[in-house]
């Protein structure tokens, strides 16, 4: 309602604004992806586990049970421990619905909405972290509101949180809230919120280190704000010990040894080599006392810091939306270049969904609406193409065949034309811009969001096909 109220709409938008809201969330329900049923699976089984007296060794006896029309799934725990009390605490309904009502929820339409709805929960209290933190950069109401805009226009936004249902939106909201208390200068809340992120997925931790270098010069302090960050995950695993089965989201982090630099026979990562630049510079650089100009910096360290990371790593597609929200803030604190920004964010997060369609098509295939209501509404189809590559292969063979060896290499080229470009322009000093002092049109937010309900019907369209 704060939203509406701000953006001052009469009762003709409200009634628009409604019908966007509807057309959203039925999109947003269309889609059971293979991820959140199984954590959701292990957050319900949670409860037999603890009042079994076996909580300590949840990673031994705890299997997932998922048996859906699309997924049959049953194995053991992958990620820390925290997840799975997040999870557990949301799912409490469904054990209940389960143990006294004998419930399959995995037949339950219900049920299954409900599990998905931790996400929609989580993407708002996201969106309300990230107006907090441009109120807390001083950016004005109308800035605030294209910040929120940009972020849930993203094509981004749809693949991760709506198509793929991916609780990365989770930690994300613990690494705002971190950021938020580090622009306002309290470094052990900013150290809490991190400690509470960390243990949630490993990927968090990238955000930790150049901001602390940049802020703190003390090496013991240091010392001890990483020993923080540290200890609950450290905690977790004592308490909680994972089998040699069980991989943990510390192999999350094994990607950043993949791509290398070969020089002088040796074999140098390349994101490592990058952020040990960005590492030392942080801490060579002196936070400058102005407060704008400080927080400005350290939008985009932030940016940095997982934009090495998304250009110079193998990486999964709804990981990005860690970069977002970054992204966003850096749009609206440089409000003379906003609209230039916000069609080079419009042109690198189509492309970086549209190489993953062609390298991971898995992630937008059939079975992501076969056990929702879109499978109800066009019948229970067996003989339907996977995903929407093999529509383009049956209709224009021609131009699959040209596009199978090229489509996803240029997409990521011009991915990354564009994030060069984006750093440029938000990292420089530049008077001589296009489109310079222009507003961003509303009209472009509505193709962002038409492209965004694009990205939602890949799945759809290979089922109807």
């Amino acid at each position: 309602m704060k939203l509406i109220a701000a953006m001052g709409m009469n009762k003709k938008q409200r009634i628009l604004f409604g019908a966007v809201a509807v057309l959203t969330g039925l999109f947003f329900y269309a889609f059971t992806y293979s991820d959140i049923l199984i954590t959701t699976s292990f957050g319900v089984n949670f409860w037999d586990v603890l009042f079994s007296g076996d909580i300590f060794r949840f990673y031994e006896v705890c299997h997932s049970d998922v048996d859906t029309a699309a997924y049959h799934i049953f194995n053991t725990p992958d990620y820390d421990f925290l997840i799975y009390i997040i999870f557990a605490v949301w799912n409490l309904p469904l054990w209940i619905a389960r143990k006294a009502a004998h419930v399959n929820i995995w037949e339950s339409a219900l049920a299954i909405a409900w599990a998905k709805t931790i996400i929609l929960v989580f993407t708002a209290l996201t969106v309300r972290a990230l107006a907090d933190i441009c109120k807390t950069l001083h950016v004005d109401e109308r800035g605030r509101r294209d910040a929120v805009l940009l972020f849930l226009t993203s094509s981004i936004l749809f693949m991760s949180v709506f198509v793929t249902s991916q609780y990365d939106i989770i930690y994300l909201f613990f690494m705002l809230k971190a950021f938020d208390y580090y622009l306002k200068g309290d470094m052990w809340r900013f150290t809490a919120w991190m400690s509470a992120a960390v243990p949630v997925k490993s990927l968090a931790v990238f955000l930790f280190p150049a901001l602390l270098l940049y802020r703190e010069k003390n090496v013991f302090r240091i010392g001890m704000h990483t020993a923080a960050l540290f200890l609950p995950w450290f905690l977790l695993r004592l308490l909680f010990p994972m089998g040699d089965g069980n991989g943990g989201n510390l192999e999350n982090i094994l990607v950043i040894f993949g791509q290398k630099l070969v020089f002088r026979k040796l074999e140098i990562p390349v994101f490592l080599l990058a952020v040990i630049v960005l590492y030392i510079a942080c801490y060579a650089l002196k936070a400058p006392e102005d407060e704008k100009k400080a927080g400005i910096n350290s939008a985009r360290i932030a940016f940095l810091s997982y934009a090495l990371f998304f250009t110079l790593c193998s990486t999964v597609p709804y990981w990005y939306i860690l970069l977002l929200p970054f992204q966003c803030i850096l749009t609206v604190l440089n409000a003379d270049r906003k609209y230039m920004n916000t069609i080079l964010e419009t042109i690198t997060s189509i492309c970086y969904v549209g190489m993953y369609v062609w390298l991971i098509p898995w992630c937008f295939d059939v079975k992501l609406v076969q056990s929702t209501y879109v499978a109800k509404l066009f019948g229970l189809r067996e003989n339907t193409t996977n995903n929407c590559l093999e529509i383009l292969h049956t209709v224009l063979p021609s131009l699959y065949d040209v596009a199978e060896s090229r489509a996803a290499g240029y997409l990521f080229m011009v991915f990354l034309a564009g994030n060069i470009v984006y750093a440029a322009l938000n990292f420089m000093r530049c008077e001589n811009i296009a489109l310079r002092n222009t507003d961003t049109p509303k009209y472009l937010y509505a193709i962002r969001y038409a492209i965004g309900i694009g990205v939602c019907m890949f799945p759809i369209m290979a089922y109807i096909f």
